[in-house]
């Protein structure tokens, strides 16, 4: 495994049985962190084995040498606790693992979509249990990255997919990209950006009182994007229902239709900037 490169972490890992565990989740950042994030060839005890993107090889045994490597004895798991758990990986739908007499092959799931990809991901494609991450291994040598300037966004394919949701014609521009860029560089993700717009587009579609705030400034608005988002969290955890606590959904429209127009007034009136 590579000491170099870095991990980004998405707050969707919270929601995930290995959060109330450290050492479970120390696990699965392991199993992150020796995952390859290309092909590649190498040898395992003395074989050449092919990898693809997601995989890794190991043993049992080894993945326990790894995992108990600077820890004190007493402290020390077994390897066969450390097993059961990555089990309970496969079968929470986390990963899934070929073995042999000499050696398993585990491939964490989805990848590609919420390791390697930049692009949105769709909330149809999520698991409650499969916290995203973003594994940069040997392909990168920097810190993560913590403003726009060694940060790609891609603001074209967040735009596109706002106009697409909402039938609307924003264009990529800097007003536009300032407030997203915002967001990120308060450690949001594209995904959540992508998951607010894709909600909030199901709530608000034809609805003639919120559909003119399907737009950038209001979506992406600092003052209003976190209760956005964990109100987009909680609704897909529910099963997308639309309704907010105690609210019917007429009353919850007319909540938040009054606090938008005296967000409206207030770009009116102080044309507040959201960086």
């Amino acid at each position: 495994m590579s000491d170099q490169g870095w991990i980004k972490l998405y707050r969707k890992i919270q929601s995930s049985f290995v959060w109330t565990n450290s050492d479970q989740l120390k696990l699965w950042l392991l199993i992150l962190m020796k995952a390859n994030h290309s092909q590649n060839k190498f040898l395992f005890n003395g074989q050449e084995i092919s990898v693809t993107s997601g995989q890794c090889v190991t043993g049992a045994h080894v993945l326990a040498s790894e995992f108990n490597a600077g820890v004190p004895r007493d402290n020390q798991l077994a390897w066969r606790k450390l097993w059961r758990w990555v089990k309970r990986f496969e079968k929470s739908g986390m990963l899934t693992i070929q073995s042999n007499a000499r050696y398993s092959v585990i491939t964490v799931v989805n990848w590609y979509d919420y390791q390697e990809s930049d692009n949105l991901v769709t909330i149809q494609r999520q698991s409650a249990d499969n916290p995203m991450t973003t594994n940069k291994n040997d392909k990168n040598e920097e810190k993560e990255p913590t403003s726009d300037s060694t940060r790609k966004i891609d603001y074209k394919k967040i735009i596109n997919f706002l106009n697409e949701k909402t039938n609307s014609k924003f264009h990529n521009v800097k007003s536009n990209q300032d407030l997203i860029r915002a967001r990120i560089n308060e450690g949001y993700s594209e995904h959540d950006v992508g998951l607010v717009i894709a909600v909030k587009a199901k709530q608000w579609v034809g609805n003639s009182e919120m559909e003119k705030y399907l737009r950038p400034k209001t979506l992406f608005a600092k003052s209003h994007f976190d209760e956005y988002l964990n109100e987009a969290q909680r609704s897909q955890q529910r099963a997308n229902t639309p309704e907010q606590q105690g609210l019917t959904p007429e009353e919850g429209s007319a909540r938040s239709a009054r606090q938008l127009a005296e967000l409206e007034e207030k770009y009116k009136n102080q044309g507040v900037s959201d960086e």
